[in-house]
């Protein structure tokens, strides 16, 4: 390099620069500023198409159970919950080191498991998720991440299928931009299957509309910091399918139970607690 060639930046006194050494640090750094980072080729054809299958297996058993009047009413239809109850293939999906490694460097490794839901856009069909919301709906910013979104592209997002419209940023302000801003801003994800969307949970965003003829799925599986409550009982639903000393049983939330009196508070060692320490 040239003695003389210029910096690519200003520098005065006290300014930092943030120094990517690796995709994943650009990851982290991306997710930082902007709410959101896309993990490529995370999962293979092969995974995928086999997540797929058990995704459409369940669906039916849920459809058999609850209907589709009553699905479509309560604005559940196309989205199957806890899938993990049902197959264990979505059980050791929770702590897939490919996708606990962000969540356990954003949150930490006491995270636990706040959902974990399939999702299916059918063609056509309006859906609860096609407007804009937020994961973690909260009217103040928080100084650290509390919540984190893992949605794992079964199918390949694109414009015609659907894929999940972000608003880049917004997970640093309280408000709703205007909706001049947002068309302005918004971007449409467009990414392969077996792909990541890793987002903050307090990012604006929104699911597509399916225009073409085939269903477009993914898995939603979203993490927190350990004392926020869950969106189901996991402790409850899983407590039998798991072994309570296991990495699964903390991050399905075991650990963080609390004591239902004070007798099972004055246990004669903490570490008996049905709430451990260390678990925020």
């Amino acid at each position: 390099m040239s003695k003389n060639k210029q910096p690519e930046h200003q520098s005065f006194p006290g300014l930092k620069k943030n120094i990517a050494h690796s995709k994943f640090e650009e990851n982290i750094e991306s997710f930082n500023l902007r709410g959101y980072f896309i993990a490529e080729n995370i999962f293979s054809e092969k995974e995928v198409k086999f997540f797929k299958q058990k995704m459409k297996l369940l669906w039916t058993k849920q459809v058999d159970k609850y209907g589709e009047k009553l699905l479509k009413k309560i604005g559940d239809y196309g989205v199957l919950r806890a899938m993990m109850e049902e197959d264990r293939t979505f059980l050791d999906l929770i702590i897939d080191e490919r996708i606990f490694q962000f969540v356990r460097f954003i949150l930490g490794d006491s995270a636990i498991l706040h959902l974990q839901n399939g999702i299916i856009l059918f063609p056509s069909i309006s859906h609860n998720q096609a407007r804009y919301h937020k994961d973690f709906p909260k009217n103040f910013i928080p100084s650290k991440t509390l919540s984190i979104n893992t949605f794992i592209l079964i199918d390949d997002f694109n414009q015609e299928n659907g894929g999940t419209w972000v608003l880049p940023g917004s997970h640093k302000y309280t408000e709703l931009p205007s909706d001049q801003f947002i068309k302005q801003n918004e971007i449409q994800i467009n990414a392969k299957s077996g792909s990541v969307l890793i987002f903050d949970s307090m990012l604006w965003h929104k699911g597509g509309w399916n225009k073409t003829k085939k269903e477009r799925a993914g898995i939603n599986q979203q993490y927190t910091k350990p004392f926020i409550k869950q969106q189901l009982d996991y402790p409850v639903i899983l407590k039998d399918k798991v072994e309570k000393e296991s990495k699964i049983a903390q991050t399905l939330g075991i650990w963080t139970i609390p004591p239902k009196s004070v007798d099972e508070y004055r246990v004669t060692d903490p570490k008996l607690r049905t709430y451990r320490g260390g678990q925020g």
